[in-house]
């Protein structure tokens, strides 16, 4: 029974995403009423819980992991729950398309960037709990801090599939170098 709710929760939310966007441009008016509808339903906490979205065993490399929600036939309106089950820091990086994060429960701490001749620069900070959301256009720079301790839970929405996306770029600090993240490809197949 929960997951027939917790479908057409989903549905009815992207639905809602989807009508909030058409034929708008995507600027963060359009993205403020994303984060929304994305908060809305990181509101139905009975529907995303721990015990149906497990995160990595305890001896896998990855201390977070992700599971599709939904997404649409050409890829685009992808929504997924990543979940983390110990720290996480990820790099400086793009998404080279729209993205919003929204807290479900545990506390993940976005960074924000602007690139400087020598790397980048931290320009501020927000946590991402129950209650909040973030939204990044395309070449917005982040970076994602997870402390060790309870479990995680947050959505993540773009406007691509993370697998579509060949072409983000993430800070290497130790090279002093830009790269290019792989596409994606360790998502969990959460669609009923």
């Amino acid at each position: 029974m929960r997951t027939e709710e917790r479908q057409k929760a989903i549905t009815e939310t992207v639905d809602r995403i989807r009508d909030c966007t058409r034929g708008r441009t995507i600027g963060p008016e359009v993205l403020d009423d994303i984060k929304q509808q994305l908060i809305r339903l990181a509101g139905e906490t009975h529907l995303f819980s721990i015990e149906d979205f497990p995160g990595p065993e305890a001896d896998a490399k990855r201390r977070s992991c992700l599971y599709r929600l939904s997404e649409d036939d050409d890829h685009g309106f992808a929504l997924y729950l990543n979940v983390a089950s110990g720290a996480v820091t990820a790099p400086p990086h793009n998404h080279t398309t729209w993205a919003v994060i929204a807290g479900i429960e545990g506390q993940e701490e976005n960074r924000f960037y602007k690139k400087v001749p020598d790397g980048v620069k931290q320009t501020g900070s927000q946590v991402v709990e129950q209650g909040t959301a973030v939204a990044l256009m395309p070449d917005d720079i982040h970076t994602i801090h997870i402390k060790e301790g309870a479990p995680v839970l947050n959505f993540h929405m773009y406007g691509r599939a993370l697998e579509q996306l060949d072409k983000r770029n993430f800070w290497n600090d130790q090279e002093e170098v830009w790269k290019t993240f792989p596409a994606h490809t360790d998502i969990r197949e959460a669609r009923s």
